[in-house]
């Protein structure tokens, strides 16, 4: 039962995460696109019909009120794959992310000078991590 515990609340992380991220990234260049919003919001919808996820509505209802920064973007996917022992797992939840985060940025059809280089930058945060291997190849 402790596993099952610990692998719903690492759900549950991953899901916020994913939405902080998605809201950054449609931000990010100054606009925060009709077409990016609904992309989020169907992934939200999409989670939340396997069962409620505590405060992601909340977090979209509230989406513009609070600007997250690629520093707590970073900082907070650092810590959320530190919560992970094996190597294998962190990288399949840095690969969501990666697709999470492309997928973000082209639903809008614009790739802008700004989401690229957050993006390339949170890439490049990841692969710096000490003593592990880069997760991602931007």
């Amino acid at each position: 039962m402790e596993q099952l515990d610990k692998d719903s609340r690492a759900v549950e992380c991953i899901i916020h995460l994913m939405i902080k991220t998605g809201l950054f990234f449609g931000c990010v260049d100054g606009e925060y696109a009709d077409a990016e919003r609904q992309f989020i919001e169907n992934f939200a919808q999409q989670l939340q019909q396997a069962g409620p996820i505590d405060e992601v509505q909340d977090i979209l209802d509230h989406a513009t009120d609070h600007q997250y920064t690629l520093d707590e973007i970073i900082a907070d996917t650092k810590a959320l794959l530190d919560e992970f022992d094996s190597p294998n797992e962190r990288q399949m939840v840095t690969l969501a992310l990666y697709q999470f985060i492309d997928n973000v940025i082209k639903a809008d059809g614009v790739e802008h000078p700004a989401e690229h280089e957050a993006f390339i930058a949170w890439g490049k945060a990841l692969a710096n991590k000490p003593d592990e291997e880069p997760t991602t190849q931007l």
